[in-house]
């Protein structure tokens, strides 16, 4: 994202006017300040398959667009995983490393992991800052075939209730006014119902009647009468009647119906207001105003004309002002993306023998222009029993941009009629923004902070007997190790503390201590980095039962390649082995192996390390750095750290250690400025072992696991080409045959990868997803059969 500095700086100086009557030109001029300073993104996750057993590794790719253009963006630097079971659970967490608008990593599914479906959500730390219905969700179902299961473990054990919700079009039930109320029935679990309607006034009457027409979504059209109450039964069909209310009935109030007549949209205004004066309608669609135009009360009859070829793909926001500029109406309105991006899979041929080796030829073209696109592929047997509708283009396009769960996206995204698709308009809110915010040039709240180089890792620091927040203290955390890492920060007026960590992979303990020479009574509490809040996106239930042939084979498949291919399936990457303590270059290092071993460290400071002066005052010893610059001692003792712990006393615990543990001593002389922080200078101490030899931590410490980003792994897919395996005996039982998650198009549009078959026939999907660099998006599909080869 170009000049993001700017961006964030925008935030702090946002202007503080306020305006109550405001032509439209401001309007817009708002509008487009107000999503220039308001950044937004969306993740979208392509996983392997989309379904699991128990056992198997899920991979996947990340990728990170702008919210309003879908172009990608490279401004969060890390992804947050979590696998939820229906309760919202969390089941597995992980974050993986954002780079070049993307990322890759992989979950393992535990072997206790009871059947049923689950939910994958992908969010950034940027993004707590919205509305949790934006982070990206996919559902999966994962079987335990290893085990006896007399009932699903994760399925919500109350009784199932139903509901209903009633949407007015433009948001409002006037009296005397004929609205379009759309509604949506769905039961706990997220499913549809078939049922019979009526709605009945006060008296007992019968105005309407109603139903779903085979949908959980219908709509009718209802005139309210002025000072009348309205009541809706329910009669599920085979289940117990309930009563529904309908949304407040105002007495005064603006109603818009849209209807779509040839090439343009016809959008009539019925109005019983006192005073109606001038109507304006606003359109935009993502950053850009689509259309203004408006209506004097004398000629509002005739209403609005929209021409559909104005709109841009995607949806539309429709709003219809009043002469104050206050929103009256709004309505959304999807237009199928024409400008998708063009994805072709050519395997050379329709079928292989096992182990034989595939050639794809991948191509990506918007208009018979070659983009340069990042893709990811996965091949995979098609005897998977759930395969996720929801390609990269329906996400970014459609269900990215709207709240609650979308059953069946890609049928509305490509093959529902209009009526469908505007009753999924109206049903399911869009809410990026509010105007009030808009018009009034409020600041976004800003409670999370981007993480524009790497992993934060948040928490307090407090005073640990009345647990208040204690504002400008000095907090250090530390990553022990024979690499250690130290980070500094200071707490604000909350006590809230940030560490800005970097390069930051693995599993690893960390330790957090406030600054005790200058309070030995603060704490600091870490924070969970994971969002606390959840969507109401709801996993359905659990109804799936499998073929037991197609399952038990596959799960003799998964077992047979973990005993003979274990070794191959859990490679790491190691990342970042040498990276440099956080001064990167001391001015001295003494290897005390080069040098006779003393046996205390008075000695080996005394007679090898000139630089430390070491003197004793009422039985305690004091360390004092000499500045080379200066030539003199420092006032005070220097930072002093064992492992990239920071030690807090004077050197009596430096004096304490074992000199036969120390591997080296690194000085820096000169005084040295680490964040808000000057230290007269330091001593860092590495021992062999990364184990802080023998030091005890000070009761203030805290210490604990912490897992920081993953470190990558390699997707095992054996090479038989040219190679003495392709005679092995070693069995190959791969169902799912290649994963690549980080793939680039040439300049020509194209990318050439191979893979090799594996011993089990079949069909084989190949899936691959892609987002050119100008936010074009587009999946295809193809399937390749694979036969037993003949001896």
């Amino acid at each position: 994202m170009k000049n993001i500095a700017v961006f964030f700086l925008l935030l702090n100086i946002w202007p503080a006017n306020r305006c109550t009557a405001q032509d439209i030109r401001e309007i817009e001029t708002k509008l487009e300040t107000y999503l220039l300073n308001n950044f937004q993104e969306k993740l979208y996750m392509h996983t392997d398959k989309s379904s699991y057993l128990a056992g198997e590794r899920i991979w996947f790719k990340v990728y990170c667009a702008e919210a309003y253009t879908n172009r990608p963006v490279d401004v969060s630097k890390v992804a947050y995983i979590e696998l939820l079971d229906n309760t919202n659970k969390p089941i597995l967490q992980s974050r993986v490393a954002l780079k070049d608008s993307g990322g890759e990593g992989s979950l393992y599914t535990p072997l206790d992991l009871s059947s049923g479906l689950y939910t994958i959500r992908c969010y950034t730390s940027w993004m707590k800052n919205f509305d949790p219905d934006y982070y990206f969700h996919k559902n999966i179902v994962i079987y335990n075939t290893l085990r006896e299961e007399s009932s699903l473990a994760n399925e919500i054990k109350t009784k199932n209730s139903r509901h209903i919700q009633f949407f007015p079009e433009g948001g409002n039930l006037v009296a005397g006014l004929t609205s379009r109320v759309a509604f949506r029935a769905v039961d706990s679990q997220g499913e549809s119902f078939n049922f019979e309607a009526a709605l009945v006034n006060s008296r007992k009457d019968t105005v309407l009647k109603f139903g779903p027409f085979g949908s959980e979504l219908g709509s009718f059209y209802f005139k309210p009468e002025n000072h009348e109450t309205y009541n809706v039964w329910i009669k599920p069909v085979g289940g117990q009647g309930f009563n529904a209310s309908l949304p407040q009935i105002f007495e005064k109030g603006v109603v818009m119906l849209t209807s779509e007549s040839g090439a343009g949209l016809s959008l009539s205004v019925q109005s019983t207001l006192d005073t109606p004066g001038k109507l304006t309608l606003f359109v935009h669609c993502g950053q850009k105003t689509i259309l203004v135009d408006s209506l004097d009360p004398g000629n509002q009859r005739k209403g609005f004309q929209v021409p559909l070829n104005l709109l841009g793909d995607g949806i539309s926001h429709f709003t219809l002002f009043n002469a104050n500029g206050e929103a009256l109406c709004e309505r959304l309105y999807f237009k199928k993306p024409q400008n998708l991006l063009n994805v072709r899979i050519n395997t050379h041929k329709p079928i292989y023998s096992t182990r034989e080796k595939v050639q794809l030829e991948i191509s990506t073209t918007f208009k018979s222009v070659p983009p340069k696109s990042n893709f990811s592929v996965s091949v995979y047997s098609a005897d998977s029993l759930l395969t996720s509708d929801e390609d990269i283009a329906v996400s970014l396009w459609l269900t990215s941009e709207l709240k609650g769960r979308i059953e069946n996206a890609a049928w509305y995204f490509n093959d529902a009629p209009a009526d469908a698709t505007d009753l999924l308009m109206l049903t399911h809110g869009w809410r990026r923004f509010k105007w009030e915010d808009v018009l009034k040039e409020r600041k976004a709240p800003v409670t999370y902070l981007p993480e524009v180089d790497g992993h934060i890792i948040s928490g307090r620091v407090v005073n640990p007997i009345s647990s208040t927040g204690l504002s400008n203290r000095t907090g250090f955390l530390s990553i022990p190790g024979v690499q250690g890492k130290l980070y500094t920060a200071s707490s604000n007026e909350d006590g809230d503390i940030h560490f800005y960590t970097s390069d930051f992979y693995g599993g690893n303990e960390i330790i957090t201590q406030p600054d005790l020479r200058t309070d030995s009574t603060a704490a600091i509490e870490i924070s969970s980095p994971y969002s606390s809040l959840f969507a109401a996106k709801r996993v359905k239930k659990y109804n799936l039962f499998p073929n037991p042939n197609n399952l038990l084979k596959r799960s003799v498949a998964m077992q047979v390649n973990n005993a003979w291919h274990s070794k191959y399936l859990n490679n790491k990457t190691v990342i970042n082995a040498d990276a440099p303590f956080f001064y990167i270059r001391p001015e001295k290092v003494y290897v005390l192996d080069s040098y006779v071993r003393f046996t205390t460290m008075e000695e080996v400071l005394r007679e090898y390390v000139p630089e430390i002066n070491v003197t004793i005052r009422k039985n305690s010893y004091h360390l004092r750095m000499l500045d080379s610059e200066t030539g003199k001692y420092h006032e005070n003792a220097p930072l002093v750290l064992i492992d990239g712990i920071p030690i807090f006393d004077e050197g009596n615990s430096v004096i304490r250690m074992d000199p036969l543990k120390i591997q080296r001593l690194e000085i820096v002389t000169s005084a040295y400025q680490y964040g808000k922080s000057t230290f007269p200078g330091i001593l860092s101490i590495h021992s062999y072992s990364g184990q802080l030899a023998g030091y005890a931590l000070p009761s203030r410490a805290l210490a604990f696991d912490y897992d920081g980003l993953q470190l990558k792994r390699e997707f095992y897919s054996p090479m038989y080409e040219k190679d003495s395996t392709v005679l092995s005996r070693t069995p190959d039982y791969r169902t799912t045959l290649f994963w690549s998650a980080n793939n680039k198009t040439s300049s020509a549009g194209t990318s050439e990868l191979s893979f090799f078959t594996s011993d089990l026939d079949g069909k084989y999907i190949i899936e691959i997803q892609a987002l050119s660099d100008d936010g074009k998006a587009g999946s295809a599909r193809a399937i390749i059969n694979v036969v037993k080869k003949l001896n």
